[in-house]
């Protein structure tokens, strides 16, 4: 992001520290994204912020949410981003800049969305994949959950690198009930060779420590160690899933190829669509591969 950072809106220095605290470029894209809309509206720079430029602010995304433009949801996660920059910048910028948190009232009130795919906010994926950084098992089943949209089930059934394959420069894995192989993103595909080049051989791709296949359960437990040491919410193996199929949306992907990525049909994935991440990484559909997830 640095090498796009907009000077006459934010403190390309104060960004710079900021964004250090991210791994992932997703969660970086959905901040830069959110802190840049705001100061284009307010047509000012985030250090000149007032409070009136943040109520009317909210009332703008107040009334895109009513009609149903956006989602709640999208709201309070801009909000969220927002004042946690805003806060960052009023501890730690320099050189007289004064900055002020005026977003962080807003959040009390802010509407929780219910009935939809649960996901997770990209701040606490991203903490989720920093604090899994020490085990690349575990980050490579994250990452593969995350970015290509397996399921639990789908990567305890992985037997080993025969599960794999590679059309042109492009890797798929062979899903066992998929009528199509499943294509896994270059990063995601990156983080799987490290893993396959020190995992040990056994009968499954990802094993315990007595070199047994993982369970469903070992998973769930996997989601609830790495929550806890990341400091965030319980989220399940479903929700990091779930970011996939967001994501896709986010880019522009239709129905059908988010589908088709998911292994799902399209009245199944109906339900992600317009949620979560969408205001936050517009992109187009050929733009995807912008999101990236690092090497532990």
């Amino acid at each position: 992001m640095s090498q796009n950072v907009h000077t006459e809106f934010v403190n390309k220095k104060v960004w710079e520290m900021f964004k250090k605290r991210f791994k992932s470029h997703t969660t970086e894209a959905s901040y830069w994204s959110d802190i840049t809309e705001f100061c284009r509206f307010c047509g000012k720079k985030a250090e000149d912020t007032e409070k009136k430029d943040v109520d009317r602010y909210y009332s703008y995304m107040k009334k895109k949410a009513e009609s149903g433009i956006i989602s709640p949801l999208t709201v309070t996660k801009k909000f969220r981003e927002l004042h946690s920059f805003f806060k960052f910048a009023e501890e730690e910028a320099e050189d007289g800049a004064v900055y002020r948190d005026y977003f962080y009232p807003y959040l009390k009130n802010m509407e929780k969305e219910k009935g939809l795919a649960r996901s997770i906010p990209v701040e606490d994926m991203d903490a989720l994949l920093k604090a899994a950084s020490d085990d690349l098992a575990v980050y490579t089943i994250l990452t593969l959950m995350y970015r290509a949209g397996l399921s639990s089930t789908e990567i305890t059934g992985l037997n080993g690198p025969e599960d794999f394959i590679m059309y042109g420069e492009d890797g798929y894995a062979l899903i066992s009930g998929r009528e199509e192989p499943c294509y896994i993103p270059r990063d995601a595909w990156e983080i799987l060779m490290k893993y396959m080049d020190q995992r040990e051989n056994c009968q499954s791709l990802f094993y315990n420590r007595s070199g047994r296949r993982l369970n469903t359960m070992y998973i769930s437990r996997m989601m609830k160690k790495y929550c806890q040491k990341a400091g965030i919410g319980q989220y399940s193996a479903e929700a990091v899933r779930n970011c996939c199929a967001f994501n896709l949306f986010s880019f522009g992907a239709s129905p059908k190829q988010t589908a088709e990525q998911m292994g799902r049909t399209q009245q199944q994935i109906r339900r992600y669509k317009g949620m979560s991440y969408r205001e936050n990484l517009r992109r187009k559909a050929d733009e995807l591969v912008k999101i990236r997830i690092q090497s532990p």
